[in-house]
């Protein structure tokens, strides 16, 4: 158990998106990437829905869209696709702080500014790409979570969503390159890059930039995998 600020995603989000914008990144929102530009053997940009899009070095970040992406340069990853569900409550008065996490029952729950619970769990141990939401989850989540807070019971559910997430073999990220020249790749994150990322990125864009691998980056390469040299970690968070 641990006491945070509560932060929502959405604005997490536009708040690295700004920050990047200041930097003088351009962000495309709705378009849709489509394939990959190649000359050769080198990867030299991205065809969205929009028109190309020329560029020294691709990197994909795409979350659990990561294993059709790197199929379109012809790299193959040790990455599944597992949905990601989450609910909350109506409003609970009284005040709770803590963001509570079992690492036994992998399970979350932690308050929002409304006073609604938020609830959670690990990821759906079926791979897929669907984002429909199911009662079994809703199920097997409540009677972990009312069996730790019992208040829980007397509230009701407002709204449940899915999202999919990219799991690598060994529950650690994937960043580096690829083997294809101007393609890198950031994965395998799991539920917890959004946390991590700020780091990760910090460290991509050093690779990037002098086309070596950062020290800290050296230990989630993907080469790890054919030197047998997994990183088993699966104690991060508790939801993995």
């Amino acid at each position: 158990m641990t006491n945070q600020p509560f932060f929502t995603h959405d604005r997490v989000v536009w708040a690295y998106a700004q920050g990047a914008m200041r930097r003088g990144v351009h962000v495309l929102q709705n378009t849709a990437v489509t394939g990959l530009l190649r000359d050769g053997e080198r990867v030299t940009g991205v065809l969205t829905d929009e028109g190309p899009i020329s560029a020294g070095t691709v990197m994909s970040a795409v979350g659990g869209r990561v294993t059709t992406v790197a199929d379109w340069a012809g790299v193959r990853l040790p990455v599944r696709t597992h949905a990601l569900q989450a609910f909350v409550t109506n409003a609970y008065a009284q005040g709770f702080g803590p963001i509570l996490s079992s690492t036994e029952l992998l399970t979350y729950v932690s308050q929002t500014p409304r006073g609604q619970m938020l609830m959670g769990a690990e990821f759906d141990q079926q791979p897929t790409y669907a984002t429909h939401t199911s009662f079994q989850n809703l199920q097997s989540v409540c009677a972990k979570l009312v069996y730790l807070l019992p208040f829980l019971a007397n509230l009701r559910i407002l709204r449940q969503w899915t999202g999919i997430c990219d799991v690598s073999a060994d529950f650690s990220p994937i960043m580096g390159f690829t083997g294809v020249d101007g393609f890198v790749i950031s994965t395998g994150w799991g539920t917890w890059g959004f946390k991590a990322i700020p780091a990760g990125g910090e460290q991509m864009a050093q690779l990037i930039a002098t086309g070596r691998t950062p020290e800290l980056l050296e230990p989630f390469s993907l080469g790890r995998f054919a030197a047998d040299h997994a990183l088993a970690d699966q104690g991060s968070t508790g939801t993995r």
